[in-house]
């Protein structure tokens, strides 16, 4: 995994447009912008729904929230975008960072989290005539959406406090949350 992750890294560097553009005066702090817009849209509408389905605000029909949720997609989208930019820009920042192994896995395990409400809960707590209280199972789905993208705001905070080092000998094992094989023509 090791040698993938320097692979990664090597194949990362070489986007030099949006390294250059994320190295300009205005570059980082406005995909730092940028991510954080797409986070308040996607928490703001995603958050809003799983708290409904918990039982919140019972007087506003799921289904009504459920329109928010393209707003939410926008806000994935555009940090998708922006954290994309981030990893070219740095990427032995990311790639060898735990804590950007944690904020992945936490936004697969939410993406998985949603497929399983629409392929089981969706229809029977938007149908009309639905009963105002989400069934057992969408709460539960609920719940775990709340804590994995809660995970992955913490996880994403988290980069900037383990940030990679030169690894000291011996080279790392399966996964580098150290950057192996160091050198200043790595970079040029």
């Amino acid at each position: 995994m090791t040698s993938f992750q320097m692979w990664l890294v090597s194949v990362f560097v070489s986007v030099k447009p949006v390294a250059r553009m994320m190295h300009t005066a205005w570059g980082w702090p406005l995909a730092e912008s940028l991510h954080f817009i797409g986070l308040s849209l996607l928490i703001g509408t995603i958050g809003l729904f799983d708290l409904r389905l918990l039982g919140v605000a019972r007087g506003i029909p799921i289904a009504a929230l459920h329109r928010l949720i393209p707003w939410g997609l926008l806000g994935f989208a555009i940090n998708a975008v922006s954290g994309a930019a981030f990893l070219l820009a740095e990427p032995d920042q990311y790639v060898y960072n735990p804590s950007f192994h944690f904020k992945v896995l936490f936004i697969a395990a939410a993406g998985f989290n949603a497929l399983a409400f629409y392929m089981t809960a969706y229809r029977g707590v938007t149908a009309p005539g639905a009963a105002p209280d989400a069934p057992r199972l969408a709460k539960i789905i609920a719940a775990v959406s709340l804590s994995l993208w809660i995970a992955v705001i913490v996880a994403g905070r988290l980069l900037t406090f383990y940030r990679p080092v030169p690894c000291q000998a011996p080279e790392p094992g399966f996964l580098a949350t150290c950057i192996p094989g160091f050198h200043d023509t790595y970079w040029k």
